[in-house]
């Protein structure tokens, strides 16, 4: 900007002023602002702003960008975000944004937009800090000579495996533009599958909770009110109340502590079952679990045959291939089994029949890859087997999202049927034998 920028609201970037405007009502910590006379390298007049932690800094930035300061001076502050990210400090990309990034960088290069310039423009448009960080982290690789795929090996906690080896091949292939295009599909049907688990789950988890909210009230609250209004001693009751009022007194009386070890049992769970020793034994049950099971197979089978059909399209070897994609899925049973299968290929099997005698993949699967084996298709009829298994897991969870809400209604139904009884029978044979009189 020129020099009647307001103090502040500009900021200037190295080849030209961007204006950014700072909105102090979402900030809080002051990064002070100096504005400064230069010339430029083409000996032009420049007078604009530049953030730094203090004079010197600022200094030293201007001259790494090739501008001769005549005259600097700290003209104010401006707001910095709380989420701006420190240089050495882990990055954290969600797969929904992750995907927009991916496709944002395909459009860019299939418009012509040179690699560094795409990363360039990209970080100038977001206004997500995680993101702009880690596009310019990306860019400065690449314009010190490293290539994209090396860059983003550098983030592992953001960029999976598959996505670092695609990237890489179409590097050597020359063909980025279109590798990105299908990481961006791949990576968008993984991100509306999740998607839709995570909507499907909202209605039974808040059904479960005011479910058990309202038993627990029932039970500490409202029936000992009615019991007590009767007049009745406890012995006298019906085993159904006695056994509500004893489910009554143990919560009233042991309640946080109930409340205290669920939280730790949730915490070990996490720890033990879902990232620890316990891992394997669990997705093993996961795939017994009948609906369940049935999503959690054709979803791995998804993932398993688009990234083994990308790869093998971009013309990796097959057990580079698998031991690449191995590690894209979540079921540590079904890695198991994709690691036996690439070693069974190395040993000079096909894929086809050591995929089916593991048992864990869907028929239809091992089908299409025994038929792309015998005709040269293979990488085709893994994506075709990929949009199958994609559609198929669609389905069953529909199906899941309309059957476990009901399977729910029908326990709370049970429960609440049982407490009414408690109640009714109390009710029932005060009256008939009048034992609180």
């Amino acid at each position: 900007m020129t020099a009647g920028t307001e103090p502040g609201r500009y900021v200037h970037s190295g080849r030209r002023a961007v204006g950014r405007y700072t909105d102090a009502s979402r900030n809080s910590r002051i990064v002070p602002t100096f504005a400064y006379k230069a010339l430029s390298a083409h000996g032009q007049d420049v007078a604009a702003e530049v953030e730094a932690t203090d004079r010197a800094a600022a200094v030293r930035e201007l001259a790494a960008r090739g501008v001769c300061v005549t005259d600097i001076r700290e003209s104010g502050g401006r707001v910095a975000s709380l989420f701006k990210q420190a240089p050495g400090q882990r990055l954290r990309v969600r797969p929904k944004r992750l995907a927009n990034l991916t496709r944002q960088l395909a459009v860019s290069l299939e418009a012509g937009l040179p690699l560094m310039t795409a990363l360039e423009v990209m970080g100038e448009e977001l206004d997500h800090a995680p993101s702009c960080e880690l596009l310019k982290r990306l860019g400065q690789r690449v314009q010190q000579g490293e290539s994209l795929s090396d860059a983003l090996a550098e983030h592992p906690n953001i960029f999976p495996p598959l996505y670092i080896h695609l990237v890489r091949v179409g590097e050597a292939g020359g063909v980025l533009e279109t590798v990105l295009s299908q990481l961006a599909d791949m990576l968008e049907r993984q991100v509306e599958l999740r998607e839709r688990v995570k909507s499907a789950s909202i209605y039974p988890a808040v059904l479960l909770l005011v479910g058990i909210v309202s038993v627990i009230i029932i039970v500490t609250v409202i029936m000992p009110r009615i019991i007590e209004s009767l007049g009745v001693e406890t012995f006298l009751l019906p085993w159904p109340t006695r056994v509500l009022m004893g489910f009554g007194d143990f919560i009233g009386a042991y309640g946080w502590w109930l409340l205290i070890v669920l939280i730790i049992a949730v915490i070990a769970w996490r720890q033990l079952v879902l990232r620890g020793a316990g891992r394997p034994a669990w997705d093993a049950t996961k795939l017994r679990i009948p609906i369940l099971g049935r999503l959690t197979r054709q979803a791995e089978a998804a993932r398993f045959a688009r990234g083994l059909g990308i790869l093998a399209h971009g013309g990796v070897t097959i057990t580079e291939a698998l031991a690449v994609v191995q590690d894209t899925l979540q079921n540590a049973v079904l890695c198991g089994a994709v690691r036996k299968l690439a070693e069974s290929v190395k040993s000079g099997e096909s894929i086809a029949r050591p995929l089916q005698r593991c048992g864990l993949f869907p028929p239809l699967l091992v089908q299409m890859v025994r038929v792309g084996e015998n005709t040269g298709r293979l990488d085709e009829m893994l994506l075709r087997a990929a949009d199958v298994h994609e559609s198929e897991a669609r389905i069953t969870l529909d199906r899941l999202v309309n059957v476990l809400p009901v399977l729910m209604i029908l326990a709370l139904a049970v429960i609440i049927g049982f407490i009414v009884a408690g109640l009714v029978l109390a009710i029932v044979e005060f009256q008939t034998t009048g034992f609180g009189a």
